[in-house]
C-alpha cells in the first residue's frame, strides 16, 4: 500500500466533490503525468463515518479524482470492507 492520500469523490451529479482519505492497492505512488495514470486502480477509503459510507453506498453514479492530474474514475464501492475498484473513464 502506498501513504494515504486525498480523494475527491463527486455523487451522483455533484458539482463540488467531497474529500475523502484513501489506501492505494500498490506498491507505486500514482504518477503525475495524465497520460501515464492507470486504467484501473483499487484501495480502501480509511475512517468513512457511517453517513458518508452510506452515501457512497447508495449513489447512483459515482466518480473519483485521485491526484492533481484530473483524471476521471468511475467506481464499485463494498460498503462492508469499504474498498473500492476504479476505472478510468
Amino acid at each position: 500500500m502506498i501513504a494515504t492520500q486525498d480523494v475527491s469523490i463527486f455523487l451522483n451529479n455533484a458539482l463540488k466533490p467531497a474529500h475523502y482519505q484513501a489506501e492505494l492497492t500498490s506498491c507505486t505512488a500514482l504518477p503525475e503525468a495524465i497520460r501515464d495514470m492507470p486504467d484501473e486502480v483499487s484501495g480502501h477509503f480509511t475512517a468513512l463515518d457511517e453517513q458518508a459510507t452510506h452515501d457512497i453506498a447508495e449513489a447512483w453514479k459515482r466518480i473519483m479524482i485521485m491526484n492533481a492530474t484530473q483524471v476521471l474514475y468511475t467506481f464499485t464501492f463494498d460498503p462492508s470492507t469499504q474498498t473500492f475498484s476504479a476505472r478510468k473513464r
